[in-house]
Parts: structure tokens; C-alpha cells; sequence
């Protein structure tokens, strides 16, 4: 795995010499810290840094050229069928062992055809010296990151945000209509980030740029959509149940491909624990396994990952994270992710990274496991919608009457999320904690809470479940869930905590025969009278134990609530104040303090409000960020 950027200066790159390139690579030198290379002409340069897993010889290295000079590739991923496509597209004089020339090689001799082929997770460029065109290209799901910038100086990209450069002296804008957005789901959706001026190319999709005048399309060369017209897989259960193991197993089994050991992160669940089961039979060697827990007893569940662990005989570590040593963790992945991304399993998730940089260069986890099978409650809650939406108006005229606390709180966000008739609203409310009715834009200032509330935040939730509307229900949330939660929130969670520490992980739920495959099976085959991932669990039975099939979920929840009332209080505080002072306009302190004195006397829990608050607070404070007034 690795990091990339490049630059396309308009009018050459004569005409930018002021560009500080390596000042870029070192911004994401922990994604690649083994080697770095550049290709440079008079158009344009491209950048890498490189994290070696796969042929870790030099032969290996990027920015790679065919042999004639004229294509090259800087790429960040992992192909696993490389060997299998070599052989079918005839490529016998390859000059390494890597996958990195297979896919450089495919595009040679398929030019773009060849990205459907290739099952894996990767960002890569693409540059042809002779037509001067530049290729970008983001796997199906969009694993692996890919941001750019068009302007009146120049078109740039890269793998994190902080690498992209300043082509002049001026500040990034806040891209106030994403704002409203982020305020929902603690992150931004589709292609929008935080910043004007830059954007994500979405999962699926690649970019076609004319580096003489900088014009660029963007194009779809695969999509979830392409499912909701093929008819649905109706063989029998047991038939479907046995087609799930064996494509799991077979995920699990060419994920392992490397030249450098593998682990797996082991959190006890289902998931993780079908990994674990897979791996240890075509595992060479011990394997090795990682757990992380914290210091209160509902969100730990080291002990089951413990016995999950023992019973495959792993070489099992476990960490524990206590809210004393996580303020600097806060303030870094803040850096990472370039924006105030407010998933707070980065953390536990980035110090479980660095405990295995350095011994285990790649690691297996669960991802996508619950967005392909049904893992969350809105699936069993949508596959009883009809019924639903009546309990939510019932209990809402309840709960007037209901005495307040903690439940109470948890009811009325699920009665409210019920409320809505667009289904794409209520899939949207079902997902985050907030709602019209707890008005989150309240802890901003009047007029800068006008200006972000004019745009709709639920606009890509209808956008992408308008695609599926011939879905049943609980498919709609999966197909949405594929394309919004899983690559803008948890994929992107994944890669930035683990890339930190120069750690690959790769996800087996998400190779391309067995998303397929689920993506042909309807609702009820996947999530069977309410019963999440009824399917995933009757293809494990007899791998995974029952007990982590079928016992209680103890949840990998973050307390990041308690560290907010306690070692956290001085970090908030000293950021809400410095952001004062900088942005006077945007937020209402008055507000926030009220909300977090009312969360420090155990009030109304408003935690993932004041989460956001904090990432937003370092994050406009650290990147300096304008708010156009």
C-alpha cells in the first residue's frame, strides 16, 4: 500500500517553479515509508511513496514505465488476482513480481477496459507521455482514497487531503454547502468535502484529464445500480447458504497473498471471527491476531475475542485504551483525515495500528461484512417499516408523557427517524443521531447556521436510494448503505487510522465475487423476519462458534462520551476558545458550552454533537481554514 499524488500545472510545469513537491510526499510519508519516487516531464509530475507488500524488491518501485516509456503508473493498492490476469492477457515479459506492472500492463494493452477486471482495493494514475491524458481511477467501493483540485492554476491530486498543494498564497474556503451535511453524519457524502475547490473521485469511477488544457470527464466503470436491473438468485436457501461459505473462504483465502506477514484485527464479532476462521486454515504459518478494548465493561469485548483466538490458536495481543492518552491521538487523525471526520473508532483503530507497525505489515478485517449481509437494527427495523412508522407515531404521543433520561432520548430518535415518508430521509435519520427535531445547526451562530441550513442534508441519501426505489426495502438500505456509510465513513476510517502507521488492511467482505453475489440476492435472503445477517450466519455455522453467532453483541462502541466529561474537557475547551477567537461569526460558544456542561452533569446526551464540535474546532483551527466572511 502506498501514497500518491501529481501535478498538472496550466502552462507547464516551467510555470510553477515555486511548487514545493517533496514538501507533498512527506505530508502522507507514512503511507509508504520503504521508498519514493518521481516522474516529471514538461507537463505535469507525479509523486509516490511506497509501502512494500508485494515483490518488496526494488523492481517494484514506482513511478513505474512500460518499457517502451510510455505509459506510467503511481499507484496505491493491492490487485489479488495480478497472477490469474497476467496469464489470461498473455503478459509473459513482465519485469517484476508485482502487482503494480500487471495492472500498468493491462492498461497497455486494454486501456480502459481493464478496470472492471481488476478485484482488489486501489487509487491509482495513469499517464500516456505520447496523447498527454492522465488517468485516475478509484476501486469499486472506494477502499482506497482519492482527492483532487481543479483551478484557474492547475489540476492536482493525491491520496490525503493535507498533500494537495496551494498553487498560489491564498487559503482553502470552507465549502459551507457540505457543512449542513457534515453536521448529520460527522463526515461529508459522495464526492463534496469540507474544502471549495476539492473533491473526491467517487468509488467506481475514474478520471480522464487532457493535460495540455486541463478539460477532464469523469466516467462510471461500475456501480451498485447495475444490480437493481438484474433478476435476483433463486436458488434454494441451502444452495445459497453453501455459495456464501465457499466465496467467503475463497475472499479470505486470496487476501493473503503477500511477501511480507498477515494478521488479522480480531474484535470478537462475527465478522472478524469468520476471518479468523478462514485465515487459520490457509494461513502458512502462525497467525497472528490483535484485539483493542477500553476500560468500561459494555464496550469491551476482549473476551471473546480472547476465546475466538484460543480456539484457532492465534498468536493473540490485545491493548487496552483508557481516555488519559488519547488527546494528541484526537488532534492527529484530525491531520490524517484532513477534514473534522467524527467516526472516534480511528482511535482505538490507529493505536491498534501502531502496536502491530513494524511486525505485521497487512491485516484482514470485517469490514463491509455488515453493508453486503445485513448487520445494523434499521435492517430488521426496515423489514418492518409499515408497522414501524405506526409504533413511531404511537410512541411519540407516549414519550410526552414519558419521563426523561438516557432511553428515553434513544426512543425519540428512533420514533423520529420513523416519522419521514421518504424512505431516503428515514434511511438517513435510522444512521445518525441527529434529527430536525434535536436542531443540531442550534450551536452555530444565527447568521452562519442560515447560510450552511440552506442545503438539504439528506440530498445524497435520495440521490443514490432513487437508483434502488424497485428494491425491497431492506436492499434499499443495503445498496445505500454500499455507497454512502461504507466509503465515506467506515472505509475511510480504515484506511486513514491504519495507513498511519503504515499499516495495509484489507477487507475480504468486499472482493468483487462475493459483493456480486450479494448484490443478486434480495432483502429477505440476507435479513430473514428481522433476523440480521441470518444468511452470513447459517454459512458459518459450524466455523465460528455459536456463541458468537447467536449470543448477545456487546458492540464496539467508543466512550468517547466519558472522555469528553473527563480527560477531553481541557482539549475541547482550549479549541472552542481559540476558535473564537479566530472565527468569531460561526459558532455560538454561549450554545456549545451549555450542551457540554449539560453532557459533563450526565443531561441529555448529546456526545456525537459535541464529537463533531471538537473535530471541527481543531480542524478549521490547525488548517487555517476561511469561512468567506
Amino acid at each position: 500500500m502506498c501514497g500518491i499524488a501529481g501535478i498538472v500545472p496550466r502552462g507547464g510545469m516551467a510555470s510553477a517553479p515555486g511548487l514545493d513537491v517533496a514538501a507533498m510526499l512527506q505530508c502522507f510519508r507514512h503511507r509508504g515509508p520503504d521508498a519514493e519516487g518521481q516522474f516529471s516531464d514538461e507537463r505535469l509530475w507525479l509523486g509516490h511513496v511506497r509501502l512494500s507488500v508485494i515483490d518488496v524488491s526494488e523492481a517494484g518501485n514506482q513511478p513505474m514505465e512500460t518499457q517502451d516509456a510510455r505509459y506510467v503508473i503511481s499507484y496505491n493498492g493491492e490487485v489479488y488476482n495480478f497472477v490469474e490476469l497476467a496469464k489470461t492477457l498473455g503478459l509473459t515479459d513482465l519485469r517484476s513480481h508485482s502487482d503494480t506492472e500487471v495492472v500498468l500492463r493491462s492498461f497497455e494493452k486494454l486501456g480502459s477496459a481493464c478496470f472492471e477486471l481488476f478485484n482488489g482495493l486501489f487509487a491509482f494514475a495513469i499517464y500516456d507521455t505520447d496523447k498527454k491524458k492522465l488517468w485516475l481511477v478509484r476501486d469499486r467501493l472506494g477502499i482506497k482514497p482519492l482527492y483532487f483540485t481543479a483551478g484557474p492554476h492547475g489540476f492536482a491530486f493525491a491520496s490525503e487531503i493535507r498533500a494537495l498543494p496551494r498553487f498560489d498564497d491564498t487559503q482553502f474556503e470552507c465549502n459551507l454547502s457540505a457543512v449542513h451535511e457534515w453536521l448529520y453524519y460527522g463526515t461529508t457524502l459522495g464526492d463534496k468535502t469540507l474544502f471549495s475547490g476539492i473533491e473526491k473521485l467517487l468509488p467506481g469511477h475514474y478520471l480522464e484529464l487532457d493535460v495540455t488544457d486541463l478539460s477532464y470527464r469523469i466516467l462510471t466503470y461500475w456501480t451498485p445500480a447495475s444490480f437493481a436491473r438484474e433478476k435476483k438468485d433463486d436458488r434454494p436457501s441451502m444452495q445459497i447458504v453453501a455459495e456464501t461459505r465457499r466465496l467467503l473462504e475463497q475472499a479470505v483465502s486470496r487476501q493473503l497473498v503477500s511477501d511480507v506477514p498477515v494478521g488479522v484485527f480480531l474484535s470478537g464479532g462475527v465478522d472478524s471471527s469468520a476471518i479468523t476462521a478462514f485465515a487459520s486454515r490457509h494461513y502458512e504459518g502462525k497467525l497472528a491476531t490483535y484485539s483493542v478494548g477500553f476500560d468500561f465493561d459494555d464496550v469491551n469485548e476482549l473476551p471473546k475475542a480472547k476465546a475466538v483466538a484460543k480456539l484457532y490458536g492465534t498468536d493473540h495481543h490485545e491493548i487496552h485504551v483508557s481516555g488519559a492518552d488519547i488527546a494528541d491521538v484526537v488532534v492527529k487523525m484530525v491531520a490524517h483525515h484532513g477534514m473534522p471526520f467524527s467516526d472516534a473508532a480511528n482511535i482505538p483503530l490507529y493505536l491498534l495500528s501502531e502496536r502491530v507497525q513494524g511486525t505485521t505489515k497487512v491485516v484482514l478485517q470485517g469490514d463491509g461484512g455488515d453493508e453486503m449481509f445485513g448487520g445494523y437494527n434499521r435492517y430488521s427495523i426496515l423489514s418492518f417499516y409499515r408497522s414501524s412508522k405506526m409504533i413511531a407515531r404511537g410512541a411519540r404521543l407516549a414519550m410526552k408523557l414519558a419521563p426523561r433520561g438516557p432511553r428515553f432520548h434513544r426512543r425519540e430518535r428512533l420514533a423520529n427517524a420513523l416519522l419521514p415518508k421518504d424512505p431516503a430521509e428515514v434511511m438517513a435519520l435510522l444512521l445518525t443521531e441527529e434529527d430536525p427535531f434535536t436542531k443540531p445547526g442550534a450551536l452555530f451562530a444565527p447568521d452562519f447556521r442560515r447560510q450552511i441550513e440552506s442545503a438539504d442534508p439528506f440530498a445524497r441519501y435520495r440521490e443514490v436510494q432513487a437508483q434502488f426505489s424497485g428494491e425491497d426495502l431492506v436492499n434499499q438500505m443495503l445498496f445505500v448503505d454500499s455507497m454512502i456509510i461504507l466509503p465515506d465513513i467506515f472505509l475511510e476510517k480504515v484506511d486513514r487510522s491504519t495507513m498511519a502507521a503504515s499499516v495495509e488492511v484489507r477487507v475480504p467482505f468486499l472482493d468483487n465475487d462475493l459483493v456480486d453475489f450479494c448484490m443478486r440476492l434480495s432483502g429477505p435472503q440476507k435479513v430473514r423476519y428481522g433476523r440480521k445477517k441470518w444468511l452470513l450466519k447459517k454459512a458459518l455455522e459450524g466455523i465460528v462458534p455459536r456463541e458468537v453467532l447467536y449470543g448477545r453483541k456487546t458492540g464496539f462502541g467508543v466512550p468517547y462520551g466519558e472522555w469528553l466529561r473527563g480527560s477531553l474537557r481541557p482539549l475541547f475547551m482550549d479549541n472552542l476558545q481559540l476558535f473564537g477567537r479566530n472565527y468569531p461569526r460561526v459558532l455560538d460558544a454561549a450554545a456549545v458550552e451549555a450542551a457540554f456542561n449539560a453532557h459533563s452533569s450526565r443531561g441529555r446526551d448529546r456526545s456525537f454533537l459535541l464529537w463533531k464540535i471538537l473535530n471541527f474546532t481543531i480542524w478549521a483551527n490547525t488548517s487555517k481554514v476561511t469561512f468567506g466572511q
